[in-house]
């Protein structure tokens, strides 16, 4: 069974950024893990978050391909869309990572930019976004299959 947990963003988002290779860490962010079993197969941290401009990025790793379900999706944006109520998620990626991309893009995301050596020199960045209104033709309300509630465990 597929679970997603809440409340443990410090631990959550430090195994993302050992996931990603050009990440260290995470600096005032909230995330949810993808849980199955016991097991975290896949991360979203949220993070430089822009309330003023209705703006949040997105970081996710995964060691599962489990965790892409149209369900989880949908759960797992409802945070920035509609409890943050942002207009604009985003996601940097090293244009290299093309399975980054090809999930980004599964999700909804478009590419809006390439911006030029974003992660070092010589190694390219992909912008992309996934606007509101993306949001709301494609997961907003819909019930896709069954996943168990955001859960925050008892401390």
């Amino acid at each position: 069974m597929i679970s997603l947990i809440t409340g443990h963003s410090d631990e959550v988002a430090a195994w993302v950024a050992s996931h990603i290779p050009h990440v260290s860490r995470f600096d005032r962010c909230e995330a949810i893990a993808v849980m199955s079993g016991h097991r975290i197969i896949a991360g979203v941290v949220y993070h430089d978050y822009q309330p003023a401009f209705r703006t949040i990025q997105i970081s996710m790793a995964a060691v599962s391909p489990l965790w892409a379900r149209k369900e989880i999706i949908a759960k797992l944006l409802q945070y920035p869309f509609e409890q943050l109520e942002c207009y604009k998620c985003w996601t940097a990626t090293p244009i290299d990572n093309t399975m980054a991309i090809k999930v980004n893009e599964h999700i909804g995301f478009k590419r809006e930019a390439v911006c030029n050596s974003m992660f070092g020199k010589g190694r390219h960045g992909v912008l992309m976004r996934f606007l509101e209104p993306d949001y709301n033709k494609l997961y907003r309300g819909k019930v896709y299959g069954k996943v168990s509630s955001v859960t925050s465990p008892a401390a």
